[in-house]
């Protein structure tokens, strides 16, 4: 459940979506190393054949084969290792920076890597609130929050853009719609400069 004024991230099936996406790389390396280790002695018998010039005989270009698919498959997996290693670093950093508050007139957002941008959306300007749910994303319990803003007092359409969440756990950004909706086109009316603003509010 979102609670206001608390920053809050993405959701556990975007952290899934995120560590998948940037270790699939290794782990097709991985199972190439696997696949390599388990076969060396079938892949040096096999070969050895055609690659008899390696030694004197038969025996003993398969074991030079056998020895070299076993190295190539200790660099594929050292590879892998290390493409592992990056790959959770960068999408634990994404996941773990990428966070929300929603604030009492604003929606505040903080996103990037190494280079942290920081964003505030007042409510006023946001005009729609819309999810999409690619196939993929789907099948991980993930969508696409889409938030169109304009300016406050100029909305046409060279002043429009997009805050886009992609992606965002589904019930966490049904969640965030059903409360941006609540808000959108509220204004605080103030009676008098000199006081805080009261609790009356008019909508659009």
């Amino acid at each position: 459940m979102i609670q206001e004024n608390i920053e809050q991230r993405l959701g556990r099936h975007t952290w899934m979506l995120l560590l998948t996406k940037k270790i699939t790389s290794s782990m097709l390396l991985l199972l190439i190393a696997v696949v390599l280790g388990g076969s060396k002695d079938f892949l040096g018998q096999g070969l050895s054949g055609y690659f008899s010039f390696i030694a004197s005989n038969t025996t003993t270009a398969a074991h030079v084969i056998s020895s070299l698919v076993s190295f190539i498959a200790v660099i594929v997996l050292v590879v892998a290792v290390i493409l592992f290693i990056i790959g959770y670093t960068i999408a634990r950093l994404q996941y773990r920076n990428y966070t929300f508050t929603l604030e009492e007139y604003d929606l505040k957002l903080k996103r990037g890597i190494f280079d942290i941008e920081e964003v505030s959306i007042p409510y006023r300007q946001i005009q729609s609130v819309d999810i999409t749910k690619p196939f993929v994303y789907d099948l991980f319990g993930v969508c696409r929050l889409v938030l169109m803003t304009a300016g406050h007092e100029e909305a046409d359409a060279k002043d429009e853009s997009d805050t886009v969440f992609d992606p965002i756990d589904k019930d966490i950004a049904v969640e965030i719609r059903e409360l941006l909706q609540k808000r959108i086109g509220v204004q605080i009316i103030v009676s008098d400069p000199s006081k805080k603003p009261n609790s009356t509010t008019i909508t659009k």
